[in-house]
């Protein structure tokens, strides 16, 4: 092997890693960019069962209320008794 071929394959190997390195990267740009795609659609979701959850216990808080007002009134006002036969 002459000086000049072992220049050449280094050169070729150097090109080589540069170009496997450059793919790399490119693949972990890809990979990052999907990532965030994803994360963003799962905090819109997250965004929105919030509200539903939330919007959910206002509703439950209202009706449990509602029925502790029906029962306080039933009590206070003595007519509670069996009106079936």
């Amino acid at each position: 092997m002459t000086k000049h071929s072992f220049i050449d394959l280094g050169e070729q190997m150097i090109a080589s890693l540069k170009k496997d390195a450059d793919n790399l990267a490119a693949e972990a740009k890809n990979l990052q960019d999907s990532v965030n795609t994803l994360s963003e659609g799962i905090t819109a979701q997250i965004e929105e069962y919030s509200k539903l959850l939330a919007e959910m216990d206002t509703r439950l808080r209202t009706f449990g209320e509602s029925i502790l007002t029906a029962h306080k009134k039933l009590i206070n006002s003595q007519t509670h008794e069996n009106p079936s036969p």
